[in-house]
């Protein structure tokens, strides 16, 4: 007789969290930061949406992040040594500063950097950077057109340090129930600082989109603004416009920006469509599938898996993992708020979990098949918050654009499912 189950437990379930990088890094900072101010050599001009990079002796960045719109930046202290500050725009040629002295940390020095501001027409350089990607000069122009459209307000959508977000979190859950670990679902709210906090995009760039934290633990990062509007970005994708929006066939005014990863990009990397209204020339939503899953999972999820089985079955015969990439992705949504400038309003992740299919019988023996599940993480926007000391945090600040309270997004997990660290859980 043969038996067949769909077993919901594996040696050390992956649940993955979309957790900050810069979370784990935190706890290196000190109270001390490095500041600084990004001008226009030409004018004295505040450059936003800038990544300043910090850079040591032998060229290895140390901590990036973007100037805001006056141009300012703060990145944390380094240790003493020499360095030098990188400047990166899209658009814009790179510059690089003289050698920084870090000596102390009782007086870090405050930066001025003047840069010179030297434009580049986006589609004409991409159209010939871009020259490995499956698109024709022409759709290379469109679609770089578009993306210059809604740069400026990519390169903010990520920054609300000054406030505070009550977000309601849907998050997966693991449960012991009859002998196994079944996933459920459980709904917080948290305030958080930011709506989707994320990798730098300079990690995102040089590792991809998941990294393995042990052998059954990952984290899997979205493309937010930061990562969008970054040069790296445009590095590792390929741009082209994309078909109509099946949810907006009536509308002639949004077009979509398609992006995939460039010939060669081995990593986990994101492939998806994001949605522009060409009018008010403002992003509405972006929609992405995970692509390289195979070699990820293969690499860091199945040889804890055959460990565990292996030790269970005698000689279990394993089959290839049965994965769709299509399950795996998201959805963020962008909206505005009358004084928070643009966030991401809402969002919605499915990452993989490595199950398994166990087929047993006196003929056959035992027979595995790993299986890639999806398991999805959402959450909403309720109300922004004023984030001032002495200020009661029930009271709005800010709503969204339409004058209602905001529909969309949660603070990020943490690889077991939690909130993240420094999240204030609240009753809904």
């Amino acid at each position: 007789m043969t038996r067949i189950a769909l077993v919901y437990v594996t040696f050390g379930l992956a649940l993955v969290g979309l957790a900050s990088a810069g979370t784990s890094l935190a706890a290196q900072e000190s109270g001390v930061r490095l500041s600084g101010i990004l001008v226009s050599q030409l004018d004295g001009a505040p450059v936003d949406g800038a990544v300043v990079s910090l850079v040591d002796s032998d060229d290895v960045v140390v901590w990036e992040t973007l100037s805001n719109a006056s141009g300012a930046f703060s990145l944390p202290l380094p240790p003493p040594g020499t360095y030098r500050a990188r400047v990166t725009r899209i658009g814009y040629e790179s510059w690089t500063s003289d050698t920084i002295r870090m000596a102390s940390a009782a007086e870090p020095p405050i930066l001025r950097l003047k840069i010179p501001v030297r434009p580049i027409p986006l589609p004409e350089l991409m159209v010939a950077e871009q020259n490995d990607c499956p698109t024709t000069p022409a759709e290379r122009h469109r679609a770089f057109e578009l993306y210059e459209s809604v740069l400026p307000i990519l390169a903010t959508v990520s920054h609300t340090e000054d406030l505070r977000l009550r977000m309601r979190l849907v998050r997966p859950v693991k449960e012991w129930r009859r002998g196994q670990f079944l996933y459920g679902y459980d709904t917080t709210a948290v305030v958080v600082p930011q709506s989707l906090p994320n990798a730098s995009p300079g990690h995102l760039e040089a590792y991809g989109y998941a990294e393995a934290l042990n052998d059954t633990l990952t984290t899997f990062y979205a493309p937010d603004g930061d990562a969008l509007a970054s040069p790296g970005f445009l590095a590792t994708h390929c741009l082209s416009p994309a078909a109509d929006d099946e949810g907006d066939d009536d509308d002639d005014a949004v077009a979509g920006l398609a992006f995939e990863p460039r010939p060669g990009r081995e990593v986990v990397d994101v492939r998806g469509v994001l949605w522009i209204d060409t009018v008010a020339a403002e992003p509405r939503r972006l929609e992405f599938e995970y692509t390289s899953l195979r070699p990820f999972l293969r690499l860091y999820l199945e040889p804890a898996l055959r460990v565990d089985l292996q030790s269970r079955y005698r000689r279990p015969r394993f089959q290839g993992t049965r994965l769709n990439e299509s399950h795996f992705g998201g959805v963020l949504r962008f909206d505005q708020t009358d004084r928070a400038g643009w966030l991401v309003t809402e969002w919605r992740i499915a990452r993989p979990v490595l199950l398994y299919e166990l087929i047993t019988g006196v003929d056959i023996g035992t027979s595995v098949t790993p299986v890639a599940y999806p398991v999805t993480a959402s959450g909403e926007v309720l109300e922004i918050l004023r984030a001032e000391p002495g200020i009661d945090t029930d009271a709005p600040s800010a709503r969204l654009r339409d004058g209602s309270g905001a529909h969309g997004v949660s603070s990020p997990l943490s690889c077991d499912g939690t909130p993240a660290a420094g999240a204030i859980v609240v009753a809904l």
